[in-house]
């Protein structure tokens, strides 16, 4: 039996003595491998650095982006509502001039029902080529103000498709009255019937009104709108027959 534990102690620290070494080895590699895994690896740093820069200016771009499409967002609602706030200027500004336009149109339209009827009750009062022309005694120069006209019954006015002067005389194919050519007056300045001479424009009688005449303006009778237009507007000597 003693011999027994001397062997078997003999043996246990035979092997002690073999393994000791094996187990200092593995620890050592097991210390080494620890510090390999703790110890990061310089070039895998350098790539997580990459990449974390390359995130940032992801970031940074699309911040940047984003600035960008609110801002071209902002400025094209603001070219809308310019565009807008002038599509509106203009609709008022056609809208008023649209109204003006109008509201001249019917005090046109007015003058001329008023002329209109004017002639008409002169042409029921004053029986048409009745008219008597004031005899030619001597006579008086003064300077009017002159305009021009036609006969057209688009612009006259016709009364059972005769156009007629406010004196009743009958224009309708013709400018004359006995060889004279007619002009519009004001009747308180210048009778109708009185006979005148017009500076480049002729003799003439005055058989007719109009509206818009008042005070020293004479209005001549042309045959042509062309005419008319070509006379315009002139400050002329009139001799007035009384």
């Amino acid at each position: 039996m003693k011999l027994k534990q001397i062997v078997l102690t003999i043996i246990f620290t035979f092997t002690g003595l073999i393994l000791l070494p094996h187990m200092h080895t593995e620890a050592a590699q097991i210390g080494i491998g620890t510090e390999k895994k703790i110890v990061q690896n310089p070039l895998q740093m350098k790539r997580e650095a990459i990449r974390l820069e390359k995130e940032k200016q992801a970031a940074k771009r699309a911040e940047e982006q984003a600035k960008q499409r609110a801002a071209e967002q902002a400025a094209q609602q603001e070219r809308e509502r310019q565009a807008k706030a002038e599509q509106e200027a203009k609709q008022k500004k056609e809208t008023l001039e649209k109204a003006e336009a109008q509201k001249k149109q019917q005090a046109q339209d007015e003058a001329k029902r008023k002329q209109q009827e004017n002639q008409k009750e002169a042409a029921s009062t004053v029986e048409p080529k009745k008219v008597a022309a004031k005899n030619e005694t001597g006579g008086r120069q003064e300077t009017f103000e002159t305009t021009a006209y036609t006969n057209d019954a688009a612009l006259n006015g016709s009364y059972d498709g005769k156009v007629l002067t406010a004196s009743g005389y009958d224009v309708t194919h013709t400018i004359h009255f006995e060889g004279r050519r007619i002009v519009a007056v004001d009747p308180n300045v210048i009778p109708l019937g009185t006979k005148v001479h017009v500076e480049g424009f002729g003799d003439a009688i005055a058989l007719d009104t109009g509206g818009v005449i008042h005070g020293k303006i004479m209005d001549l009778m042309m045959e042509t709108e062309q005419e008319a237009i070509n006379w315009g507007r002139r400050s002329v000597q009139v001799t007035i027959y009384e």
